[in-house]
């Protein structure tokens, strides 16, 4: 594993799609043993795709559809599968099997669903007192909203950021939807399982952890909300600019479709800057643009001037040679350019990874090194069911017990790819 920090702690899940999922996947990089409970006979919405030639999430090969998802390799790294129907007497028999085995129990069910599977907190603790249980409900187990389903997009809007994302004239349906919250989440509830690991070895006990993911993102963007509690102001959309800096932009640069991000904070970025454009004279102290306040009220004509500068460079090379200036600045890459990435190749972020239905492809690597323990994606995204038998066995199940199972589909290694 990428670390051995977490060695001996178990981590069980029953999560879909990302925030819960790729936790867990965090967690079985530090070292975490990770049984991941797949919803069987149903697929787990990160399984579902549509028509392969023109779903890009489909990775090219032979064999299933669902395991050829690129979404769910990337979070379903470094942990077991066991496909289970937990529905059945036989399914809840298993879970309480595991919840007794497990250290941590991550559940991202709508508020009060994981109650209704006879499996609350009240429940698990009966069954394991040093389990820590994290549920990830995106409204929380409490309020008006209590048992609403909610994804990532509905996050972004609910939280006032889809409308100060787009351009000032722009409108909602010109937005490109985002997941931000399904990226922030996992480091948010790692933070506080590990603090209730820690008070256990206090206690003695685990603990219940309530995560709603609304208020993960929420406090991400204090001002959206101090706008208007202390301005009385409606925040505006800013478009790739900032209120505070100029020049802050998107400008266009050599070939088609092609842009270069510029940014000068200080008053000696914007020296440097406006001495490689050959204008000098804008940052000298008579010019009203040598401070911030006059270049705030010019920001139309500064990215008009600076449009016109960048057009004729390629945009890697003007970065390069910005940085070496001491300017802020970054080409905007299309979706593959990360992949020839010198910075990222350099880390070894990229990890191969080789999968029975996939051809061997890089997918994206560790949010850390740890010394003396390099990094290694020692356990790729399961298949389907693939460690039903070893994990059974390991709870005490005879073959007898398992071959019950799957012949009554508690357990299974394959979905209908006509079943959601």
């Amino acid at each position: 594993m990428t670390s051995q920090l977490l060695k001996g702690i178990n981590v069980l899940e029953i999560a879909e799609v990302w925030a819960g999922p790729f936790g867990c996947s965090l967690m079985g990089d530090l070292g975490a043993d990770v049984i991941k409970v797949e919803s069987y006979p149903r697929k787990s919405e990160t399984r579902n795709a549509g028509d392969p030639k023109l779903d890009p999430r489909v990775a090219e090969g032979e064999g299933p559809i669902y395991e050829r998802i690129n979404t769910h390799h990337h979070g379903n790294r470094n942990k077991r599968n066991l496909a289970l129907d937990i529905r059945t007497p036989e399914g809840r028999e298993v879970l309480t099997r595991l919840i007794k085995w497990g250290d941590i129990l991550v559940e991202s069910f709508s508020a009060g669903t994981i109650d209704r599977l006879g499996y609350g907190w009240d429940t698990v603790r009966e069954i394991n007192e040093r389990i820590t249980m994290l549920s990830l409900a995106g409204w929380g187990q409490e309020g008006p909203y209590l048992g609403r389903i909610m994804f990532g997009v509905g996050f972004d809007a609910m939280a006032g950021h889809s409308l100060i994302r787009g351009y000032q004239n722009g409108t909602p349906e010109e937005m490109i939807p985002i997941l931000h919250s399904d990226a922030t989440v996992p480091l948010t509830w790692i933070v506080a399982v590990l603090g209730s690991l820690i008070e256990r070895e206090r206690s003695g006990k685990g603990s219940y952890i309530d995560l709603a993911q609304i208020e993960d993102l929420a406090w991400q963007f204090p001002g959206i909300i101090s706008e208007w509690k202390m301005n009385n102001r409606v925040a505006s959309p800013v478009a790739n600019s900032d209120p505070s800096i100029v020049p802050h932009g998107c400008y266009k640069s050599a070939g088609e479709d092609s842009w270069i991000n510029i940014a000068a904070e200080t008053d000696s970025q914007w020296e440097s800057l406006v001495t490689m454009m050959g204008h000098s004279e804008w940052a000298e102290l008579k010019h009203p643009w040598s401070s911030i306040i006059g270049r705030i009220d010019s920001r139309a004509d500064i990215n008009s001037h600076i449009n016109q500068f960048t057009k004729d460079y390629d945009s890697f090379d003007l970065a390069d040679k910005l940085q070496a200036q001491g300017i802020i600045a970054a080409p905007v890459l299309s979706p593959p350019d990360p992949l020839m990435s010198p910075q990222l190749h350099d880390r070894n972020w990229f990890q191969i990874i080789d999968h029975p239905y996939i051809p061997e492809r890089l997918l994206g690597g560790f949010l850390w090194k740890i010394e003396p323990d390099p990094p290694s994606w020692d356990q790729r995204a399961a298949l389907v069911g693939e460690n039903n038998d070893e994990i059974l066995m390991q709870l005490g199940f005879s073959s007898d017990d398992i071959l019950q199972m799957r012949k009554k589909e508690v357990i299974g290694d394959s979905y209908d790819e006509a079943t959601r």
